[in-house]
């Protein structure tokens, strides 16, 4: 794994599990800290300019390659999150991005906005926090206005110029984007139905790492599956999982609170990072969703 080359007074913390790729930078301009969790992915050339505040990109989220992150007034990226090549996050004026964000390559997230001289009176000038909530879906080359929020679920087609705040569940395309009307990406979903999908896919996962028929149990009330040496996975239907035992070799998680307990074995990593691209995704017991 290569390193984050720092320049400048600030710290970089690193999770467990992280991947670095080559040529990632950190520049400091004054003191400062970026702060990556367990299991994140960050692509070559990605780079992290940091005048004042705090960068935060937590557990499972993946920067791709020639991804850049200013910071002003900080930024934080949650749990799962996933960003495509070429994309700019800007936190000049402040940017929260919550769980499960996905933004398709060459967006652009900005919390500012700089034009023209203020001493000959230009108006454009602006730092205002920006904010997706959970699970938003910006298809791919978007863009973002500063000072806007957008609502949980909310899907912006291919090209859209978001310029608005809107209200979670909408589907926004356009330049301005527009909320398209009567359309929806979600459907309700049963807890008997995610249990037979899970049990699908992990059953996928074992024959594609030719795991032995019994490694995988299935009942109606959990899903176990046994990496050997590798570690053990457990799924419960219902309820909030138990803390787990202290460097024990299960992994536990709840189906109907998307929580999980860590115990970092290579079938957790393994697993979870099968799941998390667009069938599952858990997140740690103590953060909710």
């Amino acid at each position: 794994m290569a390193e984050i080359e720092v320049i400048g007074p600030g710290t970089v913390s690193i999770g467990r599990g992280t991947s670095i790729g080559a040529n990632v930078r950190a520049i400091f301009g004054a003191p400062g800290r970026i702060v990556l969790g367990d299991y994140v992915t960050i692509g070559e050339n990605v780079k992290f300019v940091v005048e004042a505040g705090e960068v935060s990109v937590d557990d499972w989220s993946t920067l791709h390659s020639e991804t850049t992150v200013l910071s002003k007034h900080g930024v934080t990226i949650g749990q799962h999150c996933w960003f495509g090549q070429s994309c700019v996050i800007d936190g000049t004026g402040g940017m929260t991005i919550h769980d499960g964000v996905r933004v398709g390559m060459y967006s652009q997230l900005w919390s500012h906005v700089a034009a023209g001289e203020q001493i000959e009176g230009c108006t454009l000038f602006a730092e205002t926090p920006t904010v997706i909530e959970a699970d938003v879906w910006l298809v791919g080359t978007c863009f973002v206005a500063s000072g806007v929020t957008i609502g949980r679920r909310t899907v912006a087609l291919s090209g859209s110029n978001v310029t608005k705040s809107c209200e979670a569940d909408a589907v926004l395309a356009g330049a301005p984007a527009r909320v398209r009307e009567g359309i929806s990406f979600y459907k309700p979903v049963s807890l008997d139905d995610k249990m037979d999908m899970l049990a699908r896919w992990l059953n996928e996962y074992r024959v594609m790492h030719d795991l032995p028929d019994g490694s995988l149990e299935v009942n109606e009330k959990q899903i176990t599956l046994d990496g050997g040496t590798d570690g053990r996975i457990l799924f419960q239907r219902e309820g909030e999982i138990e803390d787990g035992e202290p460097g024990g070799q299960t992994t536990v998680c709840s189906l109907e609170t998307k929580h999980y307990s860590k115990a970092f074995t290579p079938l957790e990593r393994k697993v979870l990072k099968f799941l998390s691209g667009n069938k599952a995704r858990f997140y740690r017991a103590e953060q909710p969703i």
